[in-house]
């Protein structure tokens, strides 16, 4: 059976992940959002992301620190992608710094955010096979 990819966007603009979890719903993906850290390790053991997007400027917590909560609830294969408004040279910096997997600007059209993200997760199945069983 088949299901589809789950995103999970963390970011402190509610208006930001409004858009975010319209758009990508929009484009096929299962959608969770959260403002902060709150919670946030609880949501992940329960939603196991395959790709989580994070505002790498929130106020309550840095977002190197919550990719850092999310891996340490996620499965091994959840992918990290690192979005901010800042400049792309800042935002690639940030990616780096945090070892994610990629970066992806605010205000990217949404059906190119969708590409990026899907060829993300193909890219990987070919590196490694299909996803394995994931839940408890």
């Amino acid at each position: 059976m088949n299901r589809r990819p789950r995103i999970l966007a963390i970011d402190d603009d509610p208006a930001q992940l409004e858009l975010l979890a319209r758009g990508l719903a929009f484009e096929g993906f299962e959608v969770e959002t959260r403002e902060g850290p709150i919670g946030l390790t609880q949501l992940v053991r329960v939603f196991q992301p395959d790709i989580a997007l994070v505002d790498i400027y929130i106020p309550t917590m840095k977002g190197d620190r919550i990719i850092e909560l999310i891996r340490s609830a996620a499965h091994p294969e959840t992918k990290y992608f690192v979005i901010s408004s800042c400049s792309e040279e800042d935002l690639r910096a940030c990616a780096l710094e945090t070892n994610a997997h990629g970066w992806l600007p605010k205000g990217l059209p949404m059906n190119e955010m969708a590409l990026r993200l899907r060829d993300s997760l193909a890219r990987h199945r070919e590196l490694v096979g299909p996803p394995s069983t994931r839940r408890m």
